[in-house]
């Protein structure tokens, strides 16, 4: 019997534990830890400026839950493991609450800190309850593909309309194939804080005619001036928060933000106020890193679909002095 492909690893952020400290209670001073490590009432701070490390994680078992590293992570070697520890619960000071799951790396005694929803540098969580983590607790990092509530999307015809306005059924713009009729729209509502905080491209920035919002993984088409750097194509697909620059690109942190992602039959190129930006791509790799609701619907609604990316170089920021800040065009044969 023929064996299924493994599925593509889940891509998840944590903080290394020193990240992560007390600055009020009976442990002042100390990193984050264990559940025998931490005491009910002290308050935490996430120090400002600290980086996340990527983790992938594969299945290390068949008990369902991400346990082993795989390719394309920050820490450790494919195949090794990482305890989950504790799952540690905090209260805001707005009320709500934060969980973050502290994983260990044993062959590198590292300890990390992962939170399974955004934590805020700079703010005070306060530590309300510490267990132990439970099994097959999910860890895929939320990473929507999407345009905030506000941005405009241009139609074949008409003025364009706000993206929470359009339906299945309507018509799109695309740069690639003209006018397509819009498959299905998902809607996730999250804190803009940390790495859900959308990032805002200033009117005109890219001859945009408005500030363009964008979730920090969904990607902006951009044109290589002077012709492609070699190994890559004309056009670039960079990530929205690779542009961040803190002036005219960058972070709007504060309350929460509706998130829209737009799906066609195929994979396309829009315009959000007069930027080429991609649709949402129906892939695994991509349905892996989405808020659970939205990828359970599209995995019924689109069964077995697999769609091809667009002809374009997936792009970082080494790619971006040779970029064009503007939406790449379409050429005409």
């Amino acid at each position: 019997m023929p064996h299924s492909a493994p599925p593509p690893p889940r891509i998840v952020h944590a903080f290394p534990a020193e990240a992560l400290r007390v600055v009020a209670g009976a442990n002042l001073g100390d990193p984050i830890g264990g559940v025998e490590e931490c005491e009910p009432g002290d308050v935490y701070r996430l120090r400002k400026g600290a980086h996340p490390l990527q983790l992938a994680l594969g299945m290390a078992d068949g008990s369902g839950a991400p346990q082993a590293i795989a390719e394309g992570g920050d820490v450790g070697q494919p195949g090794e493991t990482l305890e989950a520890c504790a799952l540690l619960t905090f209260l805001r000071p707005a009320g709500d609450r934060v969980e973050v799951l502290i994983l260990r790396h044993p062959a590198s005694g590292a300890v990390l800190a992962l939170p399974l929803s955004p934590l805020s540098p700079g703010a005070d969580h306060t530590l309300i309850a510490a267990g132990p983590a439970p099994a097959g607790l999910p860890v895929a990092e939320t990473a929507c593909m999407a345009f905030a509530a506000g941005t405009l999307i241009a139609l074949p015809e008409g003025a364009p309309v706000p993206v929470e306005r359009l339906r299945p059924g309507n018509r799109v713009l695309t740069r690639d194939h003209g006018a397509q009729v819009l498959r299905w729209v998902g809607k996730a509502t999250l804190r803009a804080e940390g790495a859900f905080a959308p990032v805002v491209i200033t009117a005109g920035t890219m001859g945009n005619t408005g500030d363009l919002a964008l979730s920090p993984h969904h990607r902006v088409l951009l044109h290589q001036r002077g012709g492609p750097q070699p190994g890559t194509l004309s056009d670039l697909l960079v990530e929205a928060r690779h542009l961040v620059d803190g002036h005219r690109i960058r972070r709007r942190e504060g309350g929460w933000v509706d998130y829209h992602s737009l799906v066609f039959d195929r994979h396309e190129v829009v315009y959000a106020e007069g930027v080429a930006t991609e649709s949402l791509r129906v892939c695994a790799p991509v349905l892996t890193r989405l808020p659970p609701a939205m990828a359970d619907e599209l995995k019924a609604r689109f069964p077995g679909l697999s769609q091809a990316a667009i002809a374009a170089t997936e792009a970082g920021p080494a790619h971006l002095p040779g970029a064009a800040l503007f939406p790449a065009i379409r050429r005409e044969p």
